[in-house]
């Protein structure tokens, strides 16, 4: 399947259940990527990517004026129900239906790694900024370090499996998931000042709790798990409750931040 599709069908069936468990996980770098973006009261300010609604709520209580953006409509759905004082709209990245100029600021939380043109998705930033416009991104660091994720991925080799057919073989932004490959990325589309920090948190939640949220707030690692014989889903669960239990204090969470300024 085409890597647009098969994100747009996956974040289409989760919808409804992305929010409560891995919705509220991602929410921990809410507010530090509206600091870096540089959002107060009356920043004129994109959100793309917004999901159901969290990181744009947060800004709306910081007195911004707030356009949210979805490419997926359920999504959208769930954000209009969510977001009484904002503009949300269904538009996807690159190809955002703004003027020129038309933000003060941009954010992105953990949606450059999903979309099917990065160079051109950020280049498309860079044009709906304003001079001296701030964006800030976020996407995840690596496995090994975000053990949030890499559990399952790992519970997923050591079950000896295969990887279901029809799976993308990569995401687009495989080649800037890295904070040298991040800042190239930025750079090449035109923004100054750019800076690439790893961040980190700790997600609190019972094992059992997070398989269950990962597998309903997901669409590449889920379909990693989902639609298998009974047997194999049983090998990887088994598996990850053994490597879940390294981390009784939480799973450690590790993303990359990246700020740029439109000239």
């Amino acid at each position: 399947m085409e890597f647009a599709e098969f994100e747009r069908q996956g974040w289409a069936r989760r919808s409804g259940s992305y929010d409560s468990g891995f919705g509220a996980m991602t929410a921990g770098l809410h507010a530090r990527l509206l600091d870096a973006a540089g959002v107060g009261p009356g920043t004129r300010l994109v959100e793309v990517g917004c999901g159901t609604g969290r990181l744009a709520g947060l800004a709306l209580a910081r007195g911004a004026r707030v356009v949210a953006t979805d490419a997926v409509p359920e999504m959208v759905k769930e954000a209009s129900a969510a977001l009484p004082g904002a503009e949300v709209t269904e538009a996807s990245l690159p190809g955002l239906p703004f003027p020129d100029g038309a933000f003060e600021a941009a954010v992105g939380a953990f949606v450059i790694n999903h979309v099917p043109d990065p160079p051109a998705a950020a280049a498309d930033l860079r044009r709906v900024l304003a001079p001296g416009g701030r964006v800030a991104l976020s996407c995840w660091d690596a496995l090994r370090r975000n053990r949030a994720q890499g559990v399952f991925f790992d519970a997923v080799a050591q079950a000896g499996v295969d990887r279901p057919e029809g799976l993308p073989s990569s995401s687009p932004f495989a080649a800037h998931a890295s904070p040298d490959g991040l800042a190239a990325l930025l750079a090449a589309a035109g923004f100054t000042d750019v800076r690439v920090e790893r961040v980190g948190w700790t997600h609190r939640v019972d094992p059992e709790q997070w398989w269950h949220d990962v597998l309903g707030g997901t669409v590449l690692t889920s379909a990693l798990i989902e639609g298998r014989p009974p047997a194999e889903v049983e090998r990887i669960r088994a598996a990850y409750l053994r490597l879940a239990a390294a981390h009784p204090d939480g799973f450690p969470v590790a993303a990359l931040l990246a700020t740029g300024t439109r000239p």
